[in-house]
């Protein structure tokens, strides 16, 4: 529901989306992140608008949560170097039963090399 003029509610989204960063574009900007699960060919299966102040970790896994049937054991999941964390591998290994793929961090050791040929 939208605010009478005057009372500080410009938009209908006031109260849900809120302000980030787009670090890509050096830029503040208002609403939401959109975050998308897709297949190697790019159908999306999972997709969710979240606040922007959201870490991409928490929101990613909330969503898998949601929808884990979705995610085959022993599936490959391919993601980018935001996704690091061992609480994050340790839920995609022990509760999807799936297997985590990412470049490597410059302050952690060799694992998984450059994956770019697998992304688009």
């Amino acid at each position: 529901m939208r605010g009478q003029p005057g009372d500080g509610q410009r938009s209908e989204l006031a109260g849900h989306a809120g302000y980030g960063c787009c670090a890509s574009h050096s830029r503040f900007f208002w609403g939401f992140r959109l975050y998308l699960i897709s297949t190697a060919e790019g159908m999306p299966i999972i997709w969710g608008l979240a606040h922007p102040k959201l870490g991409e970790r928490e929101v990613t896994q909330a969503l898998l949560e949601r929808d884990h049937q979705l995610i085959a054991a022993g599936q490959v999941i391919v993601g980018d170097k935001g996704f690091a964390g061992k609480d994050f591998e340790t839920f995609i290994t022990d509760k999807l039963g799936a297997h985590l793929i990412r470049p490597d961090r410059k302050n952690e050791k060799p694992r998984f090399g450059k994956v770019a040929r697998h992304r688009q």
